[in-house]
């Protein structure tokens, strides 16, 4: 009787025996979300969700405790259809670990590589039109805050992801994305 008492008490917290079933149990991924990218940070793991209904982007963030898990964490991205997209984000801070991760998916050819980083740490990875790529920083950096550029073939910078140059009002949920590089105004 115990045993049932406390499983009935563990499921009602949200703890759950594997770090998946955790993150599908978060309150804001929906039963129509489908799985499409996982990753393991050590005493957590994060999963990407894509939701057509919704028509978001969700990354849920799964947490051991012991032999459970638990996901109290996630951020989501609305789909768009901008030239490159951000399909997904998150920097997380615990007493023992802190990550940055950052998806991220190209839909231009002349896109050859997405770079991205801390100014000592960057990080570059080669990308093809219609391939999503991720990036996980062992460190909490706003992604904003990461200066990521796409390049093409010869490194010249084409994209910037973050907020527009020289505009008066900005929406902190519309505005931060990729922006095109007038080739005059180089970032």
């Amino acid at each position: 009787m115990f045993l049932i008492i406390m499983l009935i008490l563990v499921g009602f917290f949200g703890y759950r025996f594997t770090a998946l079933s955790a993150a599908k149990s978060n309150t804001f991924v929906s039963n129509s979300s489908v799985l499409i990218e996982e990753w393991d940070t050590g005493s957590s793991s994060l999963f990407l969700f894509k939701d057509d209904k919704e028509e978001t982007y969700r990354i849920a963030l799964s947490e051991k405790l012991g032999f459970l898990y638990r996901s109290r964490a996630s951020t989501y991205v609305p789909y768009s259809d901008d030239d490159i997209k951000t399909m997904g984000g998150m920097s997380y801070r615990t007493g023992n670990e802190e990550f940055t991760l950052l998806v991220i998916e190209s839909n231009v050819n002349e896109v050859a590589y997405i770079e991205a980083g801390r100014e000592l740490e960057r990080e570059k990875q080669k990308i093809n039109q219609g391939e999503r790529i991720s990036f996980l920083f062992p460190y909490n950096k706003q992604i904003d805050h990461l200066n990521a550029l796409a390049l093409n073939e010869d490194g010249e910078e084409l994209y910037y992801y973050g907020y527009p140059e020289n505009k008066n009002h900005i929406d902190l949920n519309e505005d931060l994305r990729w922006h095109k590089i007038e080739q005059s105004n180089s970032k």
